[in-house]
């Protein structure tokens, strides 16, 4: 291997650069679906930008009280500081803060917001992906300078297994395997988003991706053997989050279908959209009445 690729190995295939990259390719596709939509792409990234923070701070929030359940677990002194110094990030946290933190802006700063929160929703699987990859090829310095797997690196060890065999400590990449999945997620959504014509039925792509992560990541938390991020019993810390989220969609989805919740708010000023079936007044232009023949409005009167 030469110098420049033993660098480039050793120093950027990790998990921060990865998600930076994940991020610029979020916002390139992004500002490529406004165009394609006529969105305000200026409000739309840069909503997207203010978000970052909700991320940042509900990935470690998230963090913080997955920690605090393992502490619990192993009968250890459970403090504020403890738990947000020693604890990591948890993506649960970073994805609800983020979606939570676009959906309020976007109540306010954005006109067409349904539509802009699709556009977060069909990008959000094309970061995770790209980042589960610098999750697998994290590496870390120990006190010797000596390069090690960075702590991320999860999933259960199968020794006799000649398929994992291959990997890292003859463990089962799960971080690869879930990558693959959010880039399949990405491309349904992607298509499904460029077929969908009406605007009404804009905002349902969230829905879509929740439903479809949550139940995908129940089933992959049985094989990552990350006991650190702590848990309820016998299901980890991200299982409950998993089932809460699926649960809340359905009890949502139930409640709106009848009507006990009313459907998102739209721009009366969107093409395309049904007012009178969202219960809405729509905006018409002022009728001006002409006497005499309508098809020659335009033409000069007849001098006296």
């Amino acid at each position: 291997m030469s110098t420049f690729a033993q660098f480039i190995w050793d120093h950027l295939l990790t998990y921060s650069v990865m998600a930076a990259i994940g991020i610029i390719a979020v916002f390139g596709v992004a500002l490529l679906l406004c165009i394609r939509r006529e969105q305000n792409w200026v409000r739309q990234l840069f909503i997207m930008i203010a978000s970052l923070l909700g991320l940042l701070g509900g990935a470690k929030l998230f963090g913080a009280i997955s920690y605090a359940t393992h502490l619990y677990a192993r009968g250890e002194e459970i403090t504020l500081v403890r738990c947000f110094t020693e604890s990591g990030i948890v993506f649960y946290g970073g994805l609800l803060g983020y979606f939570l933190t676009f959906w309020i802006l976007s109540k306010f700063f954005l006109p067409r917001r349904r539509l802009g929160r699709d556009i977060v929703a069909v990008t959000t699987p094309l970061f995770h992906g790209i980042a589960r990859i610098g999750c697998y090829l994290g590496r870390d310095y120990n006190d010797f300078g000596e390069i090690v797997w960075h702590p991320c690196c999860y999933g259960i060890q199968l020794n006799d297994s000649a398929f994992c065999s291959h990997f890292w400590d003859n463990r089962l990449p799960v971080q690869l395997f879930e990558s693959a999945f959010n880039f399949l997620l990405f491309t349904v959504l992607l298509i499904v988003f460029l077929r969908e014509k009406k605007d009404e039925r804009r905002g349902r792509m969230v829905y879509f991706y929740l439903f479809a992560y949550a139940t995908f990541r129940f089933i992959i938390e049985f094989f990552r053997g990350d006991a650190v991020r702590g848990g309820f019993g016998a299901l980890s810390f991200s299982q409950v989050v998993s089932i809460l989220i699926v649960v809340w969609l359905i009890v949502f989805l139930i409640l709106r279908k009848v009507g006990v919740i009313r459907p998102l708010p739209v721009d009366p000023y969107d093409p395309g959209v049904d007012l009178y079936r969202l219960g809405k007044t729509p905006i018409r232009e002022p009728i001006v009445f002409y006497e005499g023949d309508p098809e020659k409005k335009d033409e000069p009167e007849d001098k006296q």
